[in-house]
């Protein structure tokens, strides 16, 4: 059942999504229907057909260009924008020379993982320092874009240092409740990933609603 667990909460956070579209339509968070929706089919193919290679990597490159695209907006800080658009293009360039010519080979895919997850965990690490350093009194857990780099954060900080010890798990034959831990704590991190971004779609309904 673990292993079905982030599976179930992209479906969650897709519809959630769909509920609340009226409420993103009009701001660059409408994004986020398209791509949870993509995302979940995404992993549902993996999980039924048992192909994954080129799913994973265009997932992989779509998260890059979308949560670039998301902190981009989110961001007012001139220095972070620029960050963001060396990040993404560097990112998508990899996840594309590692398929073309290293495809066959997890361990290049998941050198990708790890290095486009610290960048994308600095980047909503530096959003939130952002935040807190502002000095208006905006109470930031009523913010839809402290949610989203919440997630991010631990999510993408959390699976980089995962499969940063892919090697040490596989050796030592690392499990618990029948998972190996380098799916198992993914699965558990998509929990908090994903529910992190149904709480900010759903404030995104109560700020449209203070503003109208």
């Amino acid at each position: 059942m673990l292993s079905y667990f982030h599976i179930i909460f992209e479906f969650i956070s897709f519809f959630v999504a769909i509920v609340y579209y009226e409420y993103l339509k009009d701001s660059f968070m409408k994004w986020f229907l398209p791509f949870l929706g993509f995302v979940f089919a995404g992993e549902m193919f993996v999980k039924f057909i048992g192909s994954a290679t080129l799913v994973n990597y265009l997932i992989g490159i779509l998260e890059s260009i979308f949560y670039g695209y998301i902190f981009y907006n989110l961001s007012h800080r001139l220095i972070l924008k620029k960050a963001i658009l060396f990040f993404v293009p560097v990112s998508v360039i990899c996840y594309l020379f590692t398929y073309l010519f290293y495809g066959n080979f997890f361990t290049y895919f998941i050198s990708n993982i790890i290095i486009s997850g610290f960048f994308l965990a600095a980047i909503a690490l530096a959003y939130l320092y952002e935040k807190f350093a502002d000095d208006d009194e905006i109470l930031l857990v009523s913010e839809p874009g402290f949610w989203i780099a919440v997630g991010v954060s631990l999510f993408y900080s959390g699976i980089s240092i995962t499969f940063s010890l892919y090697d040490f798990i596989i050796k030592h034959d690392l499990s618990l409740f029948g998972l190996k831990l380098y799916r198992l704590v993914p699965n558990i991190l998509c929990v908090i990933l994903y529910l992190s971004i149904s709480i900010s779609i759903i404030l995104c309904k109560k700020k449209n609603r203070i503003s109208s």
